[in-house]
């Protein structure tokens, strides 16, 4: 099959002149921007939030169990499915990372993580990346270790199980369905665990 290669763009990059912090809120900041477009022209100034990288993790049993937490979300006052994940510290390394939130947040570890997908959460408002790994052979190793305003419920899931649970909407937080959506458009459910 032949590669597709993208055109490049024929617009250009718009510039930033000047930053400013406008509010802390200790998971993000809010920022102003002055910015000038590609041709050099001053635009009016557009406000973003700056946020730390992100990581998530798809972890897999031998028994071929997803494991997966739930979690209240502040923002949808709700219960929420997802994989484990969390905030990339700064100068952590976000592989690092996954596998920290998947012990800290599950119990669960595996021997290695391998790369899955980096998505960027919302471009337009943010400038943060995502980092979904996916765990092989996870098996329980720890107890688990929240964080004060945080609390979860692992729940393992039959790996055939993920394509009804996606279509039924029961895993709806968008940077979990990729990360899960990814693994399936590559692997499948017939993939055995160890296999690549």
């Amino acid at each position: 099959m032949t590669r597709f290669v993208l055109p490049p763009p024929r617009i250009r990059p718009w510039k930033r002149v000047a930053t400013r912090d406008v509010s802390d809120h200790r998971v993000f900041r809010v920022q102003s921007l002055s910015m000038e477009d590609g041709e050099g022209k001053p635009r009016r100034d557009f406000t973003i939030f700056a946020c730390p990288d992100w990581c998530n993790v798809v972890a897999i049993t031998d028994a071929r169990e997803l494991v997966l937490i739930w979690q209240y979300r502040f923002g949808t006052d709700a219960l929420s499915l997802e994989i484990p994940g969390g905030v990339v510290e700064r100068h952590e390394d976000p592989r690092a990372a996954s596998r920290r939130e998947l012990v800290e947040e599950t119990g669960y570890d595996a021997v290695a993580v391998e790369d899955l997908c980096v998505v960027e959460p919302n471009p337009a408002l943010q400038g943060n990346r995502c980092f979904t790994y996916l765990a092989r052979g996870a098996r329980l190793v720890a107890t688990t270790s929240f964080d004060e305003n945080e609390e979860c419920e692992v729940v393992l899931v039959p790996l055939d199980a993920l394509p009804q649970l996606l279509d039924d909407g029961a895993i709806g937080h968008s940077l979990c369905r990729v990360g899960l959506e990814t693994y399936l458009r590559r692997y499948g459910t017939a993939w055995a665990v160890g296999q690549g």
